[in-house]
């Protein structure tokens, strides 16, 4: 596969670049007349004295022609470069074609992001230099600006190479074997213990072209064996076939655009010294493709020269081909909108076609199989322009299997794919290596990571709805899936074509309004495919809509007007109608937030990944509602007659999981601010950054004091525990879990720890207290006493509300699962007054008083007249030397 913002390693290059073999005489003679590279090293071969020193390297070698003159011998690879070859720069990416079935190391995946690789050749003596070029700073030719640049900032040397010998053409033979044979892609770093052998490895394939080169090396890393993967037979010999792909730089014309920070582009920066626009002098560019108007086009939508056309991979299942191909050419009525017609064309790779989707020349969907459920849309880019010059879509088959074994037991990992917080995961990555690889960052999609929990969420809630109709649920199903699967393919080719992630799409229309087909028809159910969307269910008294949008949303429509509107060059006249494009960003439909405005510690609730509907509050009550309407006979309904309770498990967990996946987007009001990206002058635009409504935080408090910390909030039929079974089967590729009865305790505190956490983090609380400072005295706001305060009033209310009765054991006064989270608010009530976090010093004496508070509460309940049950006595009892230890440590803290 190739790609853009997936980091593009150099290798492969020293065969993009060569002349053409025979001449114009040679090309008019009959083929049986034309010498060979072979014939010509063979008659050299055997004239005695005069014979030159290549024909006597390259003898038996197999010749390639296209940009370069190559020959491969046994394992070493010979490239000729002429004169011309050490003026021309290339581009270079590497792809993995066949993986290991272990992320990243998976066949189709791009290697890393960043900027893509450029390089050049130089000649120094006897000895050739490859240099990937520094791409990040200019300055206009001939200035002082310029001088300053190269001064201060130089390329880097990848190899020196020998020249062997003057080639065939006169050129310098190099050889470039060390380039390839070794571990330029730096995969030793994904696979600690592990190291290429150029003894185990060898070329898999090469092939020559007009425009590029097409490299694929069988690359053997081993081991000592200590190491065991799932999907590897031996782990002393692990072999991954990596693809190197070399182009010449291509001069098209094309002009770049200047990027708007209001729209979501992947963009292409340089340090221009040069420029004076910029305070910093950067010069940023939206990546996207270079579309041309034919010869005496007119004003209105015309075809563009060259379209962009995306092959549909002939390992794509049949079934799965319609809705894919509606969904790349979805974006066919955004792109007639800013006046191209059919801009983007598909095409379905014949069952015979010879050539391979690693070729720069073909942009192609993938299907691979390597159970990783993923899907990805890169692209390659010119480093300096921000031209796209090709792309590829992958999917991986798992991403449909949506009930997966990690859903007998979740665990935190999972927790934070659900509340769509990539993890970076991959087999046991250090943290250099994910930064060298670019996984985790900005730029991964991690679309995939949560829909096959939206998947499976549907899937459960389908079968409630079926009543029973086996029919009607499968038919269900099959709308949810090719839904589904043409909203992600929407998703991945808008990264194809440069678009960011935006992830306040999901806030166009309220939940009711989002199901009525009339208000959704033209603009789909969300404001953006960009977004990640869950699964539209809705409660049994609701009318159902799409599960998915099933078309591109107006902000869509709007970021590629801007990215591929036709204007008139990079002039004061094309920046004025880009800022009158970008000026737009005050409608609701058009705004805009994306993936560094979407981490945990952010502030805005309505940047989510896998929220829906303009109203958090509504979306967690919803999502509550249907969790309750769904719990009763999910025994019945997953399991069928002879199947094993696997499957109960693993709805019941996807339930409580979108149950707490909404009340954790929920709290996110608490504390929270509305952010805006417009720009001064934007009609309608909204303050950079805006409180979010007291009564709003105050209504969370109280739905999440409902929903997540009250005694009764998860009380479940208790008859289904004794069904929720994990699996039997002990083998590779199956995940045990440590308990085969359900880990209850475990799992809803961390639910319930998750939503705390997010409420009283170092970062909220700080930003709580910058609120109350900015905000006029006569203004409403959430104080941060107001909400320590009313967090202990929930978290502890026994202490107010058990005034008689008797309890035993198993009918507590303070039930285990209450027990557990007020051990959990304790905790983070004494470190904040110790000092072992970092809050705001007023929120260590609140949380000191508050401790003082519980103290009083706990010994005036163990003093009363209840009689207390083994389990409450003993945990007030903790509870109170507890406080009593803070207020002692208080004495001899590090700071006062």
């Amino acid at each position: 596969m190739k790609l853009t913002r997936y980091l593009a390693l150099p290798f492969a290059f020293a065969l993009a670049m060569t002349a053409s073999l025979a001449s114009a005489d040679d090309a008019a003679k009959p083929a049986a007349e034309k010498p060979t590279e072979d014939s010509t090293v063979a008659a050299e071969a055997g004239g005695g004295a005069a014979q030159p020193e290549h024909a006597a390297i390259l003898k038996e070698a197999k010749p390639f022609a296209g940009m370069f003159k190559a020959w491969q011998k046994e394992q070493k690879l010979f490239v000729e470069l002429s004169p011309a070859d050490y003026n021309n720069e290339y581009i270079v990416l590497i792809s993995i074609a066949r993986g290991i079935g272990q992320r990243p190391l998976l066949g189709g995946y791009s290697w890393g992001f960043g900027d893509d690789w450029i390089w050049k050749f130089r000649k120094i003596g006897d000895t050739v230099h490859v240099i990937r070029r520094n791409v990040r700073f200019k300055a206009n030719k001939g200035t002082p600006e310029a001088t300053a640049v190269q001064f201060a900032y130089s390329d880097s040397v990848l190899f020196a190479l020998p020249v062997v010998s003057k080639g065939p053409g006169g050129g310098d033979l190099v050889d470039f074997t060390q380039v390839f044979m070794g571990d330029l892609p730096q995969i030793s770093q994904v696979l600690p213990g592990f190291m290429f052998s150029p003894q185990k490895s060898y070329w898999e394939s090469i092939k020559a072209f007009d425009g590029n080169m097409e490299l694929t090396v069988a690359a053997t890393y081993q081991s000592g064996g200590s190491i065991e993967l799932d999907s590897v037979a031996d782990s002393r010999g692990v072999t991954i076939n990596v693809h190197y792909s070399i182009s010449k730089l291509p001069s098209t014309g094309y002009e770049p655009r200047l990027a708007d920070d209001r729209v979501g582009y992947f963009l292409t920066v340089v340090k221009d010294y040069s420029d004076k626009t910029d305070r910093e002098q950067f010069v940023r560019y939206v990546n996207r493709w270079h579309l041309e108007k034919p010869p005496g086009a007119g004003d209105g939508p015309t075809p563009p020269k060259e379209p962009i056309i995306f092959w549909i991979e002939k390992t794509v299942p049949f079934a799965y081909r319609k809705p894919i191909r509606e969904g790349i050419e979805e974006w066919n009525k955004a792109f007639e909108k800013a006046g191209w017609l059919n801009a983007i064309e598909v095409r379905q790779q014949p069952d015979d076609a010879d050539w391979d989707p690693e070729d720069i020349r073909y942009n192609t969907f993938r299907w691979i199989t390597s159970d990783a459920g993923f899907a990805m849309g890169p692209s390659r880019v010119n480093p300096y322009t921000g031209q796209i010059l090709d792309a590829d879509i992958i999917f991986d088959a798992d991403f449909l299997k949506f009930w997966k074994s990690e859903f007998e037991t979740l665990e935190p990992k999972t927790a934070s794919q659900m509340l769509g917080q990539p993890t970076g995961e991959t087999l046991q990555l250090s943290g250099a290596s994910l930064r060298m690889l670019g996984l985790g960052n900005h730029s991964d999609c991690a679309l995939s990571n949560g829909m096959a929990h939206q998947m499976a969420y549907g899937a459960t809630a389908l079968v409630a709805q079926a009543e029973g109709d086996p029919a009607k649920s499968a038919a269900e199903q099959e709308r949810l899936i090719m839904q589904g699967l043409k909203e992600v393919t929407m998703h991945e080719v808008g990264h194809t074509l440069g678009l960011r992630h935006n992830f306040k799409a999901s806030k166009l229309y309220g939940l009711k309004d989002l199901n009525d087909p009339e208000k959704v028809r033209e603009t789909g159910l969300v404001a953006s495919v960009m977004d990640y969307s869950p699964v539209n269910i809705v409660p049994k008294d609701w009318k159902q809509g799409d599960y998915y949008t099933t078309t591109i949303g107006p902000y869509d429509y709007w970021a590629i007007e801007y990215g591929y509107k036709d204007l008139p060059g990079p002039t004061a006249g094309e920046r004025g109608e880009l800022n009158k494009i970008a000026s737009r960003s005050g409608e609701p439909a058009l705004t805009y937030a994306t993936d560094e405005d979407t981490v945990p510690s952010d502030p805005d609730p309505d940047s989510n990944r896998f929220d829906l509907g303009n109203d958090s509050l509504e979306y967690a009550r919803v999502q509550a509602q249907l969790v309750k309407e769904l719990m009763p006979g999910l025994v019945e309904r997953m399991s069928k007659e002879g199947d094993d309770y696997t499957q109960v498990r693993r709805a019941f967990n996807v339930l409580l999981a979108q149950h707490g996946q909404a009340m954790a987007f929920a709290a996110r009001n608490v504390g929270g601010l509305h952010t805006s990206r417009s720009h001064k002058g934007d009609k309608d635009a909204k303050p950079p950054v805006t409180p979010v409504d007291a009564k709003k935080q105050r209504d969370t408090l109280e739905l999440l004091q409902k929903e997540v910390f009250a005694a009764d909030a998860y009380n479940y039929p208790p008859e289904i525990y004794a069904f929720l079974a994990s699996t039997n089967w002990r083998h590779w590729g199956s995940n045990s879990t440590n308990r085969k009865d359900f880990p209850f305790h475990d799992f809803i505190l961390m639910w319930q720890t998750r939503t705390l956490d997010g409420m009283i983090s170092s970062t909220n609380l700080q930003r709580i207290a910058d609120t109350e400072a900015k905000t006029p005295p006569d203004q409403d706001v959430l104080t941060n006493a107001e909400l320590l305060e009313r967090l202990s009033d929930s978290i502890f209310s026994e202490l107010d509300t058990v005034k008689e009765g008797e309890f035993t054991a198993r009918k507590p006064a303070i039930s285990s699962l209450r027990r557990n989270l007020q051990r959990s608010m304790l905790e983070r009530l004494a470190n904040f007054a110790m000092g072992r976090a970092t809050v705001p010093n007023d929120v260590r004496a609140i949380a000191y008083a508050e401790l003082s508070s519980l103290k009083d509460g706990a010994a005036k309940l163990l003093g009363g007249g209840v009689k207390l049950d083994p389990y409450s006595r003993a945990h007030l009892e903790e509870m109170r030397r507890t406080i009593e230890k803070v207020e002692e440590a208080s004495l001899t803290l590090a700071r006062p």
